[in-house]
């Protein structure tokens, strides 16, 4: 039980601090406590510019794990922040490993396990 209750404590910590200092960005970066996005000052950044793409992916990561928690206020706030501005329409080279692991992967999971778990988040099928 208490390891359980310290990795909730982690998660809540990364995913407010995320969500305070970064959200929409992409990421949050911990050395300056800021979102961090593309690179568009520098398109040949491909360290960066490789994986971001402007898609607020430190919230769509989130979702699988609010989900497996059971966090129904969590995950219906982050859901409605996805509704309401992520875009996928970007001008940016998509990155299909990093686009298949952090975006479907995280909306698939998420919706299946919600799917599955009609009772905990009162979902009508």
């Amino acid at each position: 039980v208490v390891s359980t209750q310290s990795t909730g404590e982690m998660f809540y910590f990364g995913y407010d601090n995320y969500m305070n200092h970064a959200f929409p960005m992409d990421e949050l970066n911990p050395h300056d406590c800021n979102g961090r996005g593309p690179d568009y000052d520098n398109p040949s950044n491909i360290n960066i510019n490789d994986v971001l793409g402007n898609f607020s992916l430190g919230l769509i990561d989130s979702l699988d794990t609010l989900a497996i928690m059971g966090d129904k206020k969590y995950f219906r706030n982050a859901v409605n922040s996805v509704i309401n501005t992520v875009s996928f329409d970007q001008e940016c080279t998509v990155q299909v490993f990093e686009s298949t692991i952090r975006i479907l992967g995280s909306l698939l999971s998420a919706h299946l396990i919600v799917t599955e778990w009609t009772d905990v988040f009162n979902v009508t099928l």
